[in-house]
């Protein structure tokens, strides 16, 4: 309707992050009227009991599916392990959603490379892809939280680019890693976080969250694909596009993007200090073969 809708993760007096909703028209992008949360959280012992957060909204079929991380009581090895449910939302209309189930849609486990894995956030987006039977394949980028508890930083906050794959938007196979952490590019040396894939006329783009020892937080990069499984991000910390300005609203962090495409062009909202702490900011640039 000539507007747009963004879905994000409120945090309120009460500390307790919430999936909310707020539209803007196409041509004043920084003025946006906030119509509050759209989700409940869950009941006790709930996968999404102490908050809801990470939303990634995607037309699949003739539904809005919205997914999100849900956050718990639950404890486990990984240092981030409240953290094991990515759930499903369903709308006709963007405004009236209903949880698909109490039960997440997307658990940490079934990556052959961390079988011990329970912990897991969103982050990323969903490509579709479709296939030689008339079917549509849908890729979902999100975030494993393979850290454990430890001292030391690099092992906390380990964190890597993973994929699933499902023809419904419920059911998620053929889960793999497809962007880990490099422990010799010092912008990208703790982890990797939430990759935004989009397809070119001959290859795959993407970008992520690097977080490393040069900048002590969070800086925005470059990946290049063939396939949008396999990806190239260059020998060196060159790939880092947008990083933190000091004096500004975004000097502790860049990360979390969002990015659309628009013709020539592409579109990314971002988070700022403190993970949105100081708002919520845009960048524009032109699209890239």
């Amino acid at each position: 309707d000539g507007r747009w809708w963004m879905f994000y993760a409120g945090i309120g007096t009460d500390g307790v992050q919430r999936i909310c909703l707020a539209t803007a028209l196409v041509d004043k992008p920084t003025e946006w009227e906030r119509l509050g949360p759209v989700l409940e959280l869950g009941g006790k012992d709930a996968f999404d009991e102490r908050g809801a957060t990470y939303p990634c909204l995607h037309r699949v079929g003739n539904k809005w599916h919205l997914y999100y991380s849900g956050r718990s009581r639950r404890t486990g090895p990984q240092h981030f392990s409240a953290y094991w449910g990515i759930g499903l939302a369903q709308s006709d209309d963007l405004r009236n959603w209903k949880k698909y189930s109490t039960q997440p849609v997307l658990q940490g486990d079934g990556i052959r490379e961390y079988p011990r894995n329970q912990a897991l956030v969103g982050l990323g987006n969903i490509l579709s892809l479709p296939q030689a039977d008339g079917r549509t394949l849908y890729r979902l980028h999100y975030t494993l939280l393979p850290g454990l508890r430890s001292k030391e930083w690099h092992v906390i906050e380990h964190k890597v680019g993973v994929v699933a794959h499902s023809f419904d938007g419920v059911k998620w196979t053929d889960r793999r890693i497809v962007l880990e952490r490099r422990r010799d590019v010092t912008t990208e040396d703790i982890g990797i976080v939430g990759m935004q894939v989009w397809k070119t006329g001959t290859r795959y783009r993407a970008t992520y969250t690097g977080l490393g020892t040069k900048y002590k937080t969070y800086a925005l990069a470059e990946a290049v694909s063939a396939d949008g499984l396999t990806w190239n991000r260059g020998a060196s910390q060159d790939n880092v596009s947008l990083v933190r300005q000091p004096g500004t609203w975004e000097k502790g962090m860049i990360g979390y993007p969002c990015v659309l495409s628009e013709g020539n062009y592409l579109r990314m909202f971002y988070n700022g200090t403190g993970g949105g702490a100081t708002g919520i900011g845009m960048a524009v640039a032109r699209m890239l073969d």
